[in-house]
């Protein structure tokens, strides 16, 4: 059996990844952890410019270890979710260039709509050892 490991270090690292690239970080939580599904959110601030300007709320970005990385843009109907999709644990500066890409040009960028792409309870040592990776850097 393999050791879950904490994706905490993993996140704060793509939350600076963010901020790198111009976006303002609101905040960001870790509230799912081992053995329960890893989870994660970070709120960002409404951008200056582009086609969510005019919104009123702030954006989110939620990850966990079936789906990987979403973000949550307004739409007419609530909210639409924009799914990164290539892989569960992207380098976080990729991360970073995806939100801010999609921020300023959604319509550039296809979301994923096809279910998990891996299950919680999986034992998976790869997927382990890569977010075990950032808390070894950390």
């Amino acid at each position: 059996m393999s050791v879950r490991s904490d994706h905490e270090p993993y996140v704060q690292v793509v939350v600076g990844e963010i901020e790198e690239v111009g976006l303002a970080v609101v905040g960001h939580a870790v509230p799912g952890r081992p053995p329960a599904v890893r989870t994660a959110v970070v709120t960002l601030a409404v951008p200056d410019g582009g086609p969510y300007a005019d919104e009123d709320e702030d954006i989110e970005l939620a990850w966990d270890e079936a789906f990987g990385w979403v973000l949550r843009l307004p739409a007419e109907a609530g909210t639409s979710d924009w799914f990164m999709g290539e892989d569960l644990v992207p380098s976080p500066g990729r991360v970073a260039r995806w939100v801010d890409m999609v921020l300023a040009h959604p319509g550039m960028t296809p979301s994923r709509e096809d279910g998990p792409q891996r299950l919680p309870e999986s034992e998976d040592e790869a997927f382990e050892a890569r977010l075990s990776a950032y808390a070894a850097s950390a």
